[in-house]
């Protein structure tokens, strides 16, 4: 059904249906998809493929947009196309558009898609290329054809994302690789903005004596670009020792815990652990002194939280009781600190420092201005024999993040209009259709609002 809607928003878009044989039923085949992936039905779950439900043929999907050869349609644009019969002719359209949302290897259990010209395409999101798309629709004019969508795709990337932006670069590097050539005129695409994170480890030494554990906060941030999955791992623990990571991947901003783990027989003495993240831009390392302490004679201890989470509203604040004891010879100094804490939120540890075997308050607030989400602190001890820490799991209650910018907030009860203009979660938000309650930057509201950037 939404294949043949498509054909509709062809029609009345622009100057009309396009011309060029496999551009009308391609639309329909992007519209379909796009339509599948906003709807999320988990009894047929999101893909790229065309008609497998209906099961037309008795062979399952007559289309597959991430390699048309499949069913024998042409994966790649040639001067054959526009005598090629139209379903058929789809192809290359179908082709460009899995390469603009998913692009060649997609990290998201789609299948890959090969290039006809060898190259590699990084995606960047369905609703990104249905924006690219539709910008594209409206500028239509007599005689469509493929080398025209080429110059008018890129003209609404650049409009949407800017012209060094990796959408720019995408929906040219997707044409290519179909076969459709550059186009006199058509818009350049500059270097676009490579993402990339760092990643330190505090504090960066610690001792453990054997049979015991000790803790390091493995923090990343957003270096340039936008943010990405980084994958951790750790090398150099030498024989006796495990080290775990919760989280074992982060998106880049976000922090983990390291905790080292000494076996009773660990080989004493100082080791450097090399701790990696590894994301799609490539790894970087932090390292770790770690020093194991023989057991007999020592002191150790134990730190723990009660309890080890808790949800806050903006303006509040919570409590929990950070708790020491001796687990082994004497009691022992341990100075007690807490990192973490995201913007808006304090945390402090009062009594700053304890004898093992006494107790601190830790304390959280929130304030008004706190972003809504989950995070991850971490209370550190600092003892004479060894570094303890245990992790809290604050989670800062939703709602309604108020304006910035001398704009107004949005409101889910309000209705706007094409020309409105709100803020939300930090940044501005532009309407460019009609709604009620479509929250900006939620997935569904993609059509809705444009992002205006950070306020």
């Amino acid at each position: 059904m939404t294949h043949q809607m498509g054909h509709a928003i062809d029609q009345y878009t622009g100057a009309g249906t396009a011309a060029e044989n496999g551009l009308g039923e391609g639309t329909g085949d992007i519209f379909g998809a796009l339509t599948e992936w906003y709807a999320n039905n988990p009894n047929d779950p999101p893909d790229y493929t065309v008609g497998e439900e209906v099961n037309l043929v008795g062979s399952g999907p007559i289309r597959y947009m991430y390699r048309p050869s499949t069913n024998g349609d042409p994966d790649c644009y040639s001067s054959a196309i526009p005598r090629t019969e139209v379903h058929s002719a789809a192809g290359p359209l179908n082709h460009w558009f899995y390469l603009v949302a998913e692009g060649t290897n997609p990290g998201d259990g789609q299948p890959t898609s090969p290039t006809c010209n060898g190259t590699t395409v990084p995606g960047v999101g369905i609703q990104k290329a249905g924006q690219i798309f539709l910008g594209a629709m409206n500028m239509k004019t007599s005689g469509w054809s493929y080398a025209k969508y080429r110059g008018a795709t890129l003209r609404a990337a650049v409009n949407l994302f800017g012209a060094n932006s990796q959408e720019c670069n995408t929906v040219k590097a997707a044409w290519s690789a179909v076969s459709v050539p550059a186009q006199s005129g058509e818009p350049a695409c500059g270097t676009a903005q490579q993402n990339d994170f760092s990643l330190n480890l505090s504090p960066s030494s610690g001792s453990v004596a054997q049979g015991g554990t000790v803790s390091a906060t493995v923090a990343t941030q957003v270096t340039s670009g936008t943010a990405q999955t980084v994958g951790l791992s750790a090398s150099g623990l030498g024989t006796g020792v495990t080290g775990t990571f919760s989280p074992a991947s982060v998106t880049a901003g976000g922090s983990s815990t390291l905790t080292f783990t000494a076996s009773s027989n660990a080989t004493a003495g100082t080791r450097t652990v090399t701790v990696t993240g590894t994301g799609a831009s490539g790894s970087h390392t932090a390292t770790y002194a770690l020093t194991v302490t023989t057991t007999q004679p020592g002191n150790s201890f134990s730190l723990s939280l009660s309890p080890s989470s808790a949800t806050v509203a903006p303006g509040a604040s919570t409590t929990s009781t950070v708790a020491t004891a001796t687990t082994q010879g004497s009691p022992q100094p341990v100075t007690l600190s807490v990192s973490g804490a995201p913007a808006g939120v304090t945390a402090t540890v009062s009594p700053s420092s304890v004898t093992s075997g006494g107790s601190a308050t830790l304390t959280v607030s929130a304030a008004s201005t706190a972003a809504a989400g989950t995070y991850t602190l971490t209370v550190t001890g600092a003892g004479t024999s060894s570094t303890q820490a245990a992790t809290f799991t604050l989670t800062v209650s939703g709602g309604t993040p108020p304006g910035c910018g001398g704009v107004a907030a949005w409101s889910a009860t309000k209705p706007y209009v094409p020309g409105d203009r709100v803020s939300y979660n930090g940044h501005l938000w532009n309407s460019t259709w009609y709604s009620t309650g479509a929250e900006p930057g939620a997935p569904g509201s993609w059509a809705v609002w444009t992002d205006a950037g950070s306020c």
